[in-house]
């Protein structure tokens, strides 16, 4: 029971302090004159929760802080809630308290604050001692407008959701989501530990099996296919290698008779050569013997003629150095008769007439012998030139005969007597290269047929042996089997690769069965234990399973109950009121002396007294036997005039000297008629003025 609330500039109250005892409190005033501030108040000091928007809105307005402390009693024990906010809305102090306990007096202090990260939470506290946390309350102890009469004029099949609402069966179906939201969440984790698969995936992942089982033995089949081939491709190779190797020292032989067949076609080449050359050699070295002997025969006039030559060119050289001094003299004379020239007929130095000048003296008689001179160094010059073109040719004639004596004593030849020997050799080499073979290219069937001397014979002889060796051995046979054993490797070399994919499919393929299979026994696992979560889903969480259902049982069998004892207290004639539940409505049945009474039948005042017993019978079910006291807020709206008569009436009546089914009952009407001449405990009266709302207590 709430004994007593004060308000400190909490909303519209500056100060309000209100006392209240048992019975019928009723708050009476306009609407916005501060009436339901008290449900709020009420509401914040125990949870500090309200219907405002934000605590801003709680504080009054020109104020910077609010207060609301609420005392309330409990069995024997007597407590105080109190809580205060600063300006912005933050909360600046709040403390639950024992205040007594019986007739002590004690005055401590249970918890203060709402530090949760401590352990510590008032409105937990406050919770524990009601019974019952803010939605509850706000169910149990607050009866909105319209609400009351709501209960029995509802279809049944809204009265269950509104019966489901009430007794909290709704919350169900947010456990119901998220259970929901749990096993998403467990499917979740699920696909993290199982490469992104879920219990719903177990036919996908059996199907993957299945189909890697069938790959698996397709690729077993080939790979074996390929294991034959490989077995078959060496074998072979082993039979070729084994020929090849047979077929080796042949094969050597064959490549040392090649040898010896081209050493010999080379030795017979060359040595026709090499005969060729010498017949050259000799036929030159005769032919060149032949002009130098010739040349020699010449040798003394040669050098005579050349040594008289050069005598006339020396000769000739004087005489022109000669003339080159007397054409200088000359010159040296015609320069001085021209300074010795007569003037006038005196002479140009004693300056006296001469008759007669010496002709040695005479101009023209000296530019006559320069002239001669002249000519006759030209004549000189030519005949030196001359002279020179046979010096030169008979030079070179003696340079002949210098190189032909050399050639002669280099081949030791000094007449023709030393030629007859050459002439011999070249005879008997020229017969020697008329016996040799023309340029052979090969050494033939028979190579003894082109042998020549020991060498070739010799070459020869081995060449007939080897053969001997080697028949019926071609080499075509060593080459094809080295192809063969080649191409042979290759294809093993593909076969090894093929079946390295093959067989790392099978791996890979393995691999993913084994890890399936175990996926699948997880997933198996997380399948059962996800029909245990969605059987408990749907058992328990649904609102029509079966906790949903014993809730609603247990509960409709409590509030039947209560709602028939506070019926009968009503003098309603209505003994009994029984709830039922069927697939998807709860029906409400009242029953009295005759037997059941149906509901059709019910006077507007004994629907509203069947809805209060009812409501009634929900609050003492919400409050677990603990709760004392239910807040009607305008219980008269929507109500017609008898409909608001009856419930005065009921109310008087049930409640009158205390001996209500509440030990207090809040009524907050802004229709202040309805409770003249009735029996009430307190009535408060509430006016909004400029210094906010004021409350006064009517006697």
């Amino acid at each position: 029971m709430i004994k007593e609330v004060q308000l400190k500039d909490f909303i519209a109250h500056r100060d309000t302090k209100l006392e209240f005892g048992n019975g019928i409190v009723v708050f009476v005033g306009h609407n916005g004159s501060g009436k339901s501030s008290i449900i709020d108040a009420v509401t914040f000091a125990f949870f500090g929760k309200h219907t405002r928007k934000s605590n801003k809105n709680l504080v009054r307005r020109g104020a910077n802080s609010a207060m609301v402390q609420i005392r309330f009693a409990l069995n024997s024990k007597e407590f105080q809630a109190t809580r205060a906010i600063n300006g912005s809305g933050q909360q600046s102090f709040s403390q639950f308290a024992i205040v007594s306990d019986g007739s002590t007096m004690l005055n401590r202090p249970i918890v203060g604050g709402e530090r949760r990260q401590f352990g510590e939470s008032m409105s937990n506290e406050i919770a524990k001692v009601l019974g019952l946390d803010y939605e509850k309350l706000r169910v149990a102890a607050v009866v909105q407008q319209g609400e009351l009469v709501k209960i029995v004029e509802a279809q049944p099949k809204e009265f269950k959701e509104l019966l489901n609402g009430l007794i909290g069966i709704d919350r169900l179906d947010l456990a119901f989501e998220t259970m929901r939201e749990v096993i998403a969440g467990f499917r979740d984790r699920l696909r993290d530990a199982t490469d992104g698969h879920t219990d719903t995936d177990i036919p996908k992942v059996e199907e993957l099996v299945n189909k890697k089982e069938i790959e698996l033995k397709q690729t077993k089949t080939v790979l074996a296919e390929f294991e034959n081939e490989r077995k078959m491709l060496e074998d072979k190779i082993r039979q070729l290698e084994q020929e090849i190797e047979r077929m080796e020292p042949l094969i050597l032989q064959v490549r040392e008779l090649q040898t010896r067949e081209e050493l010999l076609v080379r030795h017979v080449n060359e040595r026709r050569i090499h005969v060729g050359s010498e017949v050259s050699r000799i036929e030159r070295i005769l032919k060149e013997a032949a002009g130098s002997l010739e040349l020699l025969k010449g040798k003394d006039e040669v050098e005579m003629r050349l040594q008289m030559a050069r005598l006339e060119i020396d000769e000739v050289q004087f005489k022109i150095e000669e003339n080159e001094g007397a054409s200088g003299e000359l010159r040296g004379f015609l320069e001085c008769s021209d300074r010795l020239q007569l003037m006038n007929g005196r002479c140009p130095v004693c300056n006296s007439f001469v008759t007669k000048v010496n002709e040695m003296f005479d101009t023209s008689h000296i530019q006559v012998e320069i002239r001669r001179k002249a000519d006759e160094k030209s004549k000189l010059q030519a005949s030196k030139i001359e002279l020179k073109k046979e010096e030169k040719q008979l030079a070179e004639q003696d340079k002949k005969i210098a190189a032909a004596e050399k050639f002669l004593s280099n081949n030791a030849i000094g007449s023709d007597e030393d030629l007859a020997p050459l002439k011999t050799e070249l005879k008997s080499k020229t017969q020697d290269l008329a016996r040799l073979p023309k340029e052979i290219m090969v050494a033939g069937d028979d190579p003894f047929q082109i042998a020549i001397d020991d060498t070739s014979r010799s070459l020869a002889t081995e060449i007939s042996a080897l053969r001997q060796h080697v028949t019926g051995f071609s080499p075509h046979q060593y080459s094809n089997a080295k192809l063969e054993k080649g191409n042979l490797s290759k294809r093993l070399l593909d076969i090894h690769r093929k079946m390295g994919v093959y067989q790392k499919a099978i791996d890979d393929s393995n691999v993913i069965i084994d890890s399936s299979r175990k996926i699948i026994e997880e997933l198996q696992k997380a399948a059962k234990f996800v029909r245990t979560l969605e059987k408990i889903r749907s058992v328990i969480f649904a609102r029509d399973g079966m906790v949903g259902i014993s809730l609603r049982s247990w509960a409709l069998g409590v509030i039947s109950r209560q709602a028939s004892e506070y019926a009968s207290l009503f003098n309603i004639g209505i003994s009994r009121i029984e709830l039922s539940e069927s697939a998807r409505e709860i029906a409400i049945m009242c029953y009295g002396r005759q037997g059941e009474i149906d509901m059709d039948s019910l006077s507007g005042g004994e629907k509203v007294a069947v809805a209060l017993a009812l409501r009634l019978g929900i609050t003492y079910m919400m409050g677990s036997n603990k709760l004392d006291f239910v807040i009607l807020d305008e219980p008269t709206t929507h109500l017609d005039e008898e409909r608001r008569k009856a419930l005065v009436t009921i109310i008087s009546e049930a409640f009158r000297e205390g001996s209500g089914p509440l030990a207090q009952l809040i009524i907050i009407t802004h229709d202040s008629d309805i409770f003249e001449n009735s029996e009430v405990d307190q009535i408060f009266r509430f006016e909004m003025t400029s210094e906010g709302s004021r409350v006064s207590i009517e006697q």
